[in-house]
């Protein structure tokens, strides 16, 4: 699901809507989907959709993001993708431990409902930024 969303889905969002609407309204979708997940996590159906539905919207994202990225920087291309893979994967490092004890020092709810108010965290940062990411559909290839 996530291939298929972030090779055939992605670029006709971007090309419809542009980056960042496309990247936002996917974010608000996910931490929708998390927040369900929240809400629900000792209904198994439910969690199980919610994941595959995560995979479809994070391969939007993962194309999304990446083109915001690599054309919002006013660095080398070469230089912000190592910038963003590395802070993409100190994330990846960090949430699974962090969500471990978040779980164990609440509840199994609180790590999805605290990972969707920081994805709605981050829809309102890129909101509130747009002099650097409103130019991201227009960036030249060669960037």
């Amino acid at each position: 699901m996530l291939a298929f969303t972030s090779v055939f889905m992605a670029p006709r969002l971007q090309q419809r809507f542009g980056t960042v609407k496309s990247m936002s309204i996917m974010l608000i979708l996910f931490a929708m989907t998390l927040l369900a997940m929240g809400i629900w996590t000792n209904v198994q159906w439910v969690v199980i959709a919610a994941v595959v539905f995560a995979g479809a919207l994070l391969g939007n994202n993962n194309t999304l993001i990446t083109a915001a990225v690599m054309n919002a920087s006013p660095v080398e291309r070469s230089t912000a993708s190592a910038a963003y893979s590395f802070l993409r994967f100190l994330g990846g490092a960090i949430a699974p431990f962090l969500a471990g004890k978040l779980a164990e020092w609440f509840n199994p709810h609180i790590p999805f409902i605290v990972g969707a108010g920081f994805v709605l965290l981050s829809v309102m940062l890129i909101l509130s930024n747009q002099h650097h990411v409103k130019l991201v559909d227009h960036a030249g290839a060669g960037h």
